[in-house]
């Protein structure tokens, strides 16, 4: 990496008063509050980015009812399609034994625990949204700061200064790297398959996260009233193995179909989705802690931040709340006359979201270790301590803390 002291400024010289790295979906909401929230004009904003190659993607991500609630006041969900999202009405988390349950109904319609949205859909809302921001579609490729702004060298020989960075560019955030932030990395060695399966029964607006002998599945109910969507966490090699099989979506139905017996529900591979082509994705878990998010004009927001077991269907959910908390940061920062770059906006940022983030991660990761460990003496327990939750009201740890 060259020092920032060797590079000589470029002749493309820009100057925005923030500045938003990282083009996926917690980047395009940050712009688009950023936008909304009447203390910005459009070019004191800007948007760097690579350039967006959208193609056919069937994923689906789940929105818990404050996800949903940001998308309802920002007059996002009015404008989609009801085919675009589906509603959760009930949840299901099944031990490994697949007994006894906790289960959460929501039956009355003014009430919803979240829903299950496809990601391309808010993707290319958002970005229709805000083409009139200026946009580089470019990669940082260094960083230097002084006591006024900051500086980003562009891929594209752009450079950028500004008073705030906020750096939305994943869990690999190069920005973070830059900006010398320690990271914690756990290798979990799982690696996470995400598909689409016809299932025999209707879902009826069900979700469910099963903690299978193969690993941690999430089930997500999606528009077809029998297809669903899922991600499950299956250890590396074993992964690896089922992968390489003609049909690894039958082995995966095959165990899934076991699990379930005795309620009677089977699950098949599906070769289309809304005549796409039906294809498993898959990416290795490689999770991070980042404990102090922030930088001189720098914030860490989304999988920059935080990344997370995805059995707790979490991700998105956080990301979004970071952008809310750098909106009402800036808000409160703003009306004492201070600078983008004061520090009452990193601490304001710091406590609002540090202590959820880490209550989250600590909560699936006690989940994810509990139930994949090799010892049935402790998977007999937590199966058991389910048991005697789904008898009291402690069952709504599992609800109340997916709200964060």
């Amino acid at each position: 990496m060259k020092s920032s002291t060797s590079i000589k400024y470029p002749l493309q010289e820009h100057f925005h008063k923030i500045c938003v790295v990282g083009g996926g979906l917690t980047g395009a909401m940050m712009v688009f509050l950023l936008k909304n929230s009447s203390l910005f004009e459009l070019n004191d904003i800007c948007w760097i980015k690579p350039k967006s190659n959208i193609k056919d993607d069937l994923r689906t991500t789940f929105l818990n009812k404050t996800s949903l609630e940001l998308l309802d006041n920002l007059n996002i969900l009015k404008k989609l399609n009801k085919s675009d999202y589906t509603l959760v009405k009930k949840i299901k988390v099944f031990g490994t034994d697949c007994t006894s349950p906790l289960e959460w109904d929501f039956n009355n319609t003014e009430t919803k625990f979240g829903g299950i949205i496809k990601n391309t859909i808010i993707l290319k809302f958002l970005e229709e949204q805000l083409k009139d921001i200026k946009q580089y579609n470019s990669f940082v490729n260094n960083t230097k700061c002084n006591e006024f702004e900051r500086t980003l060298f562009l891929e594209n020989k752009s450079c950028i200064k500004t008073n705030l960075v906020l750096s939305a560019d994943g869990k690999y955030s190069y920005i973070r790297k830059l900006l010398s932030i320690n990271t914690i990395n756990k290798n979990i060695k799982h690696i996470a398959i995400s598909g689409f399966l016809k299932q025999s029964k209707n879902h009826d607006s069900t979700a469910i996260q099963a903690f299978t002998h193969l690993g941690p599945i999430g089930i997500l109910p999606y528009e077809n009233k029998n297809i669903v969507n899922f991600v499950q966490s299956i250890e590396e090699k074993k992964c690896r193995s089922i992968l390489s099989k003609n049909c690894p979506e039958g082995i995966l139905c095959n165990e899934l179909n076991k699990f379930f017996s005795h309620l009677n529900i089977q699950f098949s591979p599906i070769n289309k989705v809304n005549d796409i082509d039906n294809r498993l994705s898959h990416w290795k878990l490689d999770l991070n802690y980042v404990l102090n998010p922030t930088s001189s004009r720098a914030i860490l927001i989304g999988d920059a931040a935080h990344s997370i077991h995805p059995l707790a269907g979490q991700g998105l959910n956080l990301s979004f709340r970071d952008c809310v908390a750098v909106i009402n940061a800036i808000r409160d920062c703003l009306k004492y006359g201070n600078d983008l770059g004061n520090d009452s906006i990193l601490k304001f940022y710091k406590k609002e979201r540090l202590p959820k983030t880490i209550a989250l991660s600590a909560f699936t990761d006690f989940m994810f270790l509990g139930f994949t460990s090799t010892s049935n003496k402790t998977k007999s327990l937590l199966t058991k301590g389910m048991v005697n939750l789904d008898k009291s009201n402690l069952k709504n740890i599992f609800r109340d803390i997916a709200s964060l």
